[in-house]
């Protein structure tokens, strides 16, 4: 996935029209907001904010 890009998934995998159809998606196309992550399995859980605000980074 491209630096800038986030793959996502629908949770109907017969009937999702997502990244495995449109590819990776850019940032700046997202609404809306991220309460769960599940891969890696390391970090598997709900997200917490982090100090400058953001759910997420490319890190």
């Amino acid at each position: 996935v491209p630096t800038g890009h986030v793959w996502l998934e629908g949770d109907n995998l017969q009937n999702s029209t997502d990244s495995r159809y449109y590819g990776p998606i850019p940032y700046g196309l997202i609404r809306g907001r991220i309460f769960f992550k599940i891969w890696p399995l390391s970090d598997f859980g709900f997200l917490r904010d982090s100090p400058n605000g953001h759910r997420f980074s490319d890190n």
